[in-house]
C-alpha cells in the first residue's frame, strides 16, 4: 500500500501531535486538527497501521461519562519517524495547508464538471461541524460558498470576482466575498439551509477578525484560486 499524499498529510499531523505530547494520539484529535470527520481520520490511520507507519494501542478513558470505555490510540513507528526526520518542523504545517488547498480546489473542479449537482455542497455542510481549526474552517467556507454559486450561475461568480478589492486589504476582501455571495444565494436557498449558512458565515466573520495578517493573506490567495477554478 503506497504512502499517498493524503496518507502523508495524516502521518505528518500525527507525528507533530505525538512530538508535542510524547503520548499516543487519539484519532478524534487528528480529525479536529485536520478538519475532517472522526471516521475519516480513523479509517486513514488504520491504513497507516497497515503500511507499518503507525501502531495501535488501547487505553481506558476515565473522563468518559461511562467509566471503563476503551479508547483507540495511534503511535508513529520508527519507520514513520525516520521518514520525516530530515524535514524541518515547519514543513508539516505548510504541507498540510497545501494538501487541504489541493483537495478543496479539486472539489470545485469536480463540481464544475457536474453542473447543477448539489452533493458536493451537502458533503461540505456535513463535514464542517467537525472542523475546529479556524483556517481550515474558513477555507471550507470559501469552498462552500463558491460551490453553491457554481450551482446557481457562473455569471454570479464572475461578478463577485470583479468586485473584490486587491489583497492589500485581505480582511475586507474576505468579508466582501462572504457578504456578496450570501446576498446572491439568499433568494435561492431553503430556510433550513439559510440557518446553516448564517451560522457558518457568523463564524467565518469572527475568524477573519481574529486572524493575523499572514493567515488573512493566505486565505485571500486561496479565494482567488478557488474563483479561478470555479469559473469555466
Amino acid at each position: 500500500m503506497a504512502l499517498t499524499q493524503r496518507r502523508k498529510e495524516f502521518l505528518l499531523k500525527i507525528i507533530k501531535l505525538y512530538e508535542a505530547t510524547n503520548y499516543p494520539v487519539h484519532y478524534v484529535t487528528v480529525a479536529q486538527n485536520l478538519g475532517v470527520s472522526k471516521w475519516t481520520a480513523y479509517d486513514m490511520l488504520r491504513e497507516l497501521v497497515m503500511t507499518g507507519h503507525l501502531t495501535m494501542s488501547y487505553t481506558v478513558n476515565r473522563q468518559e461519562r461511562n467509566p471503563g470505555r476503551s479508547m483507540v490510540l495511534f503511535l508513529p513507528t520508527t519507520k514513520a519517524l525516520n521518514l520525516f526526520q530530515t524535514e524541518p518542523k515547519e514543513t508539516s504545517i505548510s504541507e498540510e495547508w497545501l494538501v487541504l488547498k489541493e483537495r478543496l480546489l479539486s472539489i470545485l473542479e469536480k463540481n464544475l464538471e457536474k453542473k447543477g449537482a448539489t452533493k458536493i455542497v451537502d458533503d461540505l455542510l456535513a463535514e464542517m461541524p467537525q472542523i475546529e481549526a479556524s483556517v481550515p474552517f474558513s477555507a471550507y467556507t470559501i469552498t462552500l460558498l463558491t460551490a453553491y454559486l457554481q450551482n446557481l450561475e457562473h455569471q454570479s461568480l464572475k461578478r463577485i470576482k470583479n468586485l473584490l478589492p486587491s489583497s492589500e486589504e485581505p480582511a475586507l476582501t474576505l468579508s466582501l466575498f462572504a457578504g456578496t455571495a450570501v446576498g446572491t444565494m439568499v433568494k435561492n436557498m431553503k430556510e433550513t439551509l439559510n440557518q446553516k449558512i448564517t451560522g457558518i458565515i457568523s463564524r467565518f466573520q469572527k475568524n477573519i477578525a481574529e486572524f493575523n495578517l499572514s493567515e488573512k493573506k493566505e486565505l485571500v490567495i486561496f479565494l482567488g484560486e478557488a474563483l479561478q477554478k470555479a469559473i469555466p
